[in-house]
């Protein structure tokens, strides 16, 4: 298994990201988890990542209100995880 995701699949998640409007997002990858989050001025705010299991599976974990990891029980492939994010926790992701 690889130590790290490829680029691209940071760019697919941003891509699906955009297609949906919320261009304030960015994503990055932190060994094998894709984080998602906003910047306000010079600081990051973590709003969901997705925990790579096995194969093409991930496991969805949402920040709190001090930016600390929650498991949730949502898995899924990026895709999957990206649609379930923006639909059932849009709120978590708003820009504001």
């Amino acid at each position: 298994m690889a130590d790290k995701l490829s680029s691209s699949t940071v760019e697919r998640v941003l891509g699906l990201l955009h297609e949906k409007g919320l261009t304030h997002l960015k994503v990055t990858t932190r060994a094998l988890n894709i984080v998602i989050y906003s910047e306000h001025g010079k600081e990051k705010e973590n709003r969901c990542r997705f925990v790579k299991m096995q194969g093409n599976t991930y496991n969805l974990h949402m920040a709190d209100h001090r930016g600390k990891w929650e498991p949730t029980p949502y898995t899924g492939t990026i895709d999957e995880l990206v649609e379930l994010t923006t639909t059932q926790f849009g709120w978590a992701l708003m820009e504001f």
